[in-house]
């Protein structure tokens, strides 16, 4: 019975038959795979941060944290220049949890590093953390210019606290 089973395991029969199935399957999975590829390239935000990952890890500089947190908030204001608002929200709160973790803050996201902070009086950033995560959940959050310039100015004010902006 065993060697029956092995027969047609091995048979050529089976494997003519389970040809197109396989072909279809790989087929299949090279389209899924670019459909990754092109999700990744379209959606900047993720590549941006992949970018300076892959180049602060491949440059043989010394890693100044300071100065690269630096670099993304003045490229942060570029954004908002171009009103480019949800990418600029998104791109702060990155900021944040970054330069948080960098003073030794733990959390989950940004919020609970607010709450852990032992950094006074930047509570006023806690805004940003509920109006990024309604950016990222689709809802199409929607700042009045007054609102988006006491939020900056509120993120601005906690950079300089945390030693980020001077």
């Amino acid at each position: 019975m065993i060697d029956d089973i092995l027969q047609f395991l091995e048979s050529s029969e089976l494997f003519e038959f389970l040809f197109p199935f396989k072909v279809l399957f790989i087929i299949i999975s090279i389209a899924f795979i670019f459909a990754i590829f092109y999700y990744f390239i379209k959606v900047d935000f993720l590549t941006a941060g992949a970018k300076r990952r892959i180049n602060d890890f491949l440059s043989f500089q010394k890693f100044d944290s300071k100065n690269i947190l630096t670099k993304r908030a003045k490229k942060i204001s570029s954004f908002l220049n171009k009103r480019d608002y949800k990418k600029a929200i998104l791109m702060m709160e990155e900021l944040l949890i970054e330069a948080l973790k960098n003073k030794g803050t733990v959390g989950v996201n940004l919020y609970e590093m607010i709450e852990n902070s032992s950094i006074a009086d930047i509570e006023g950033i806690k805004d940003i953390y509920t109006i990024a995560e309604e950016i990222k959940e689709g809802q199409g959050y929607i700042l009045n210019m007054e609102e988006l310039q006491k939020l900056f100015d509120s993120c601005e004010e906690a950079l300089k606290r945390l030693e980020v902006l001077t």
